[in-house]
This record gives C-alpha cells, sequence and structure tokens, in this order.
C-alpha cells in the first residue's frame, strides 16, 4: 500500500486531492424524498485508505478523519 498522508495532531487528513479515477456521482432519486439530500452528491477516495469521502465544488477532498488501524 501507498505511504499515507500526513495527519494533524487531532486525527484529521491533510490530503486535499482524491484519488483518480474515484470520483463517483450519488443517485438517490428512488429513495424518495427522506433522501432526496443525497441525491448528486459526489464522493471520492483518500490515498489515507478512506473511501467515500465527499467533495468540495472545486473537486477537493472534504475533511476527513484517517482510518483507524
Amino acid at each position: 500500500m501507498r505511504d499515507k498522508p500526513a495527519a494533524t495532531p487531532d486525527g484529521y487528513c491533510t490530503n486535499k486531492t482524491p484519488v483518480s479515477g474515484t470520483i463517483r456521482q450519488i443517485n438517490a432519486t428512488a429513495t424518495g424524498p427522506k433522501f432526496f439530500h443525497l441525491h448528486g452528491r459526489r464522493y471520492a477516495a483518500c490515498p489515507c485508505g478512506r473511501d467515500s469521502v465527499s467533495l468540495t465544488d472545486r473537486d477537493n477532498l472534504r475533511r476527513h478523519k484517517q482510518p483507524q488501524g
């Protein structure tokens, strides 16, 4: 496995660039109005090992903690 990116002292990942080819968009139209806020949301993987990190409008990863282990 690749080296993990650096983490802040409180455990948050400092990486902002997603792994190339892992960006996907959620289609939640069939789930009804309760989960409609998930429709169109974009997710990607981080090199730290975390999957399903949401993306900002500029295709940067949102703030997230590295997986334990």
